[in-house]
């Protein structure tokens, strides 16, 4: 976990199978203010190696998470909510700086991440199977309800913390592991702070991973074994 009493460091770096480094493609990507056009950060993008890891160590650490009984996975999300409103001016300054929002729309876009969040830490305990009449006599059949596995999630640049946080936020509560590709615009708000938050929040490492390259990159994978949705 990170020092809660300091910003976010080291947001040049990716998640990736675990730890957090540069993606290893060669290619730069700048992340610049769209309003005055300051260049915020650099990021190395990934490449499908990067990828290809990403996947098999979510792939791996994801069946641990859904072991973790429904209670310890709804106090993770707890804590993220807790970290949000900690943060509330740090994640706000970010969302005006990368997106060209206004405070106001940063403010609301703030609330909903956290409210879907706070709304995702119902979900574990939520959960409930069904016992279905047979027409066989003496039998009956159950339903039972389980994690998907690997969840891959491309999000979009308009609203990027809260549609981010709206795809990965019900994922994990519910036992799953997410790889995620932000837009490029706004890889910091659609990526890196949520990453940094649920790191904080105690999510295992590689439940989550999050990488910065062409969408073409991203969606080779989607069809693979690993990724179940």
């Amino acid at each position: 976990m990170s020092d809660s009493n300091a910003v976010y460091r080291d947001l040049h770096l990716q998640p990736i199978a675990g730890q957090w480094r540069a993606g290893a493609s060669g290619k730069t990507l700048v992340v610049s203010n769209p309003f005055d056009g300051a260049q915020l950060l650099e990021l190395a993008q990934a490449n499908r190696s990067d990828l290809d890891a990403a996947y098999a160590k979510a792939a791996q650490v994801q069946p641990q998470w859904a072991a973790l009984g429904p209670s310890q996975r709804a106090a993770v999300l707890h804590q993220a909510v807790a970290i949000f409103d900690r943060r509330q001016e740090e994640i706000v300054d970010w969302i005006i700086r990368e997106s060209g929002s206004t405070r106001i729309k940063a403010l609301a876009e703030w609330g909903a991440a956290r409210a879907i969040t706070l709304e995702a830490a119902s979900f574990p305990a939520r959960v409930h199977g069904r016992i279905v009449e047979s027409d066989v006599p003496g039998k009956e059949s159950r339903v039972y309800r389980s994690a998907l596995g690997v969840v891959g999630v491309i999000s979009p640049w308009n609203f990027p913390l809260h549609l981010t946080q709206r795809s990965i936020a019900p994922a994990l509560a519910l036992g799953n592991a997410v790889v995620v590709k932000p837009a490029s615009d706004t890889p910091v708000c659609g990526g890196l702070l949520l990453a940094r938050i649920f790191e904080e929040a105690g999510l295992p490492a590689g439940c989550s991973a999050w990488w910065w390259g062409p969408v073409a990159r991203s969606a080779m994978p989607l069809s693979s074994t690993r990724c179940r949705r």
